[in-house]
């Protein structure tokens, strides 16, 4: 019995040694890091965010589809409607031209390049890889003695940046490219107004 004393107050001495001094360490080590900040730890090095840049966010062309209203032998307005659906991939890339020679740093990279678009999902809240599927339906008019061509443009939004990453002691610059959402606008050509080549 006297012998499991010292073993049972060593377990005490050591579970308050490590409630005060583990946060301590855990602190020292995340320094002024947010709490949230993603962090990719691997047998080797520390892969961290640092920073991002956006470089372009825009908004570009996935379809168009006409719709032409001839009413030039009407004696009133003549009115039509449609529906049209229309589905687009919600994608990711990074735009690197990198040797990826040995295993090693091919791992590395592939880490690095699945916690920015980790990043990326959280900060636009979207799923890469996913397709979006939007359905509207749209009425035109056309008053008499004219010809009027509707034009459905659906958009995509683009963006373009660079992920500032360390890896251990070394940084990597990492420029991507994201296209997600699906929306649409409509234009009258009239009649002289055609598609472009």
């Amino acid at each position: 019995m006297l012998q499991l004393i010292p073993y049972g107050v060593a377990a005490l001495l050591g579970g308050m040694l490590g409630k005060k001094l583990g946060p301590a360490i855990l602190s020292e080590q995340m320094g002024d890091r947010p709490k949230d900040a993603l962090v990719e730890r691997t047998p080797t090095s520390l892969i961290e965010i640092v920073g991002e840049r956006l470089i372009q966010e825009e908004s570009i062309i996935l379809a168009t589809e006409d719709v032409p209203l001839d009413n030039r032998h009407g004696n009133k307005a003549l009115t039509s409607e449609h529906e049209f659906v229309r589905t687009a991939e919600i994608s990711f890339a990074v735009e690197r031209s990198l040797e990826r020679g040995n295993q090693v740093r091919s791992s590395v990279l592939r880490l690095v390049d699945g916690l920015v678009e980790k990043e990326l999902k959280k900060a636009l809240h979207i799923e890469f890889g996913t397709q979006v599927t939007r359905r509207v339906k749209i009425h035109f008019s056309t008053e008499p003695g004219q010809m009027v061509r509707y034009r459905l443009v659906w958009k995509q939004t683009s963006r373009r940046g660079i992920y500032y990453v360390n890896v251990g002691t070394d940084r990597h610059v990492i420029p991507y490219v994201v296209t997600f959402g699906l929306f649409h606008s409509v234009e009258s050509l009239g009649e002289g107004d055609h598609a472009p080549a």
